[in-house]
C-alpha cells in the first residue's frame, strides 16, 4: 500500500494528521478488510496486530470515506496492472472481479446451503464484472 502511492488520496477531514504513513496504511487496510468482508471493526480489532478498536474507529472517522476507499482501490488496481508480467499472463486486457451476494432460499431448493458467514440458508450469487459486460451465475451445485 505504501509503494503504490494510494495514501495520496487519503486526507484527514480536519486537515493535517499526526499518524505516520506506515501506521495509517496498516489501519486503513484493517478497516477496508473489516468492511469488505463484513467482519466488522470490533472483530478485526481483536486480532493480534497491535491496533485497538478505538484507534481503528478514529482512523475510520478521520480518514476513511467512500471516495478515499474508491481511490485506494483504483490506485492499487492500476499499479497491479502496470506490474503484471506479460510473459506470465500474456497480452490480454480483460480483467474480472467478483463479489458474492447471499440470497435466502427455502430448504427445498436444490442449491440451498448453510452459510456460516451469513448465518442462514441460501445461495451465493457471484457477480463478475468487466468493463463491457456483466455475467451472473451461481456456483452452488445440486446434491
Amino acid at each position: 500500500m505504501l509503494r503504490t502511492g494510494c495514501l495520496d488520496a487519503v486526507t484527514s477531514v480536519s486537515g493535517g494528521g499526526s499518524l505516520s504513513p506506515e501506521v495509517l496504511a496498516e489501519r486503513l487496510l484493517l478497516l477496508i478488510y473489516a468492511y469488505g468482508t463484513n467482519t466488522g471493526i470490533k472483530a478485526v480489532a481483536s486480532g493480534g496486530h497491535g491496533h485497538t478498536e478505538d484507534e481503528l474507529r478514529y482512523v475510520r472517522r478521520r480518514y476513511l470515506s467512500a471516495e478515499a476507499a474508491r481511490a485506494i482501490a483504483i490506485q492499487i488496481a492500476n499499479v497491479t496492472f502496470a506490474a503484471r508480467s506479460t510473459e506470465l499472463w500474456g497480452q490480454g486486457s480483460t480483467a474480472v472481479a467478483s463479489d458474492s451476494t447471499h440470497v435466502r432460499a427455502y430448504d427445498q431448493n436444490l442449491f440451498t446451503e448453510w452459510h456460516s458467514r451469513y448465518g442462514g440458508r441460501g445461495v451465493l450469487i457471484y457477480w463478475h464484472v468487466e468493463k463491457k459486460s456483466l455475467a451472473i451465475h451461481s456456483t452452488a451445485t445440486a446434491r
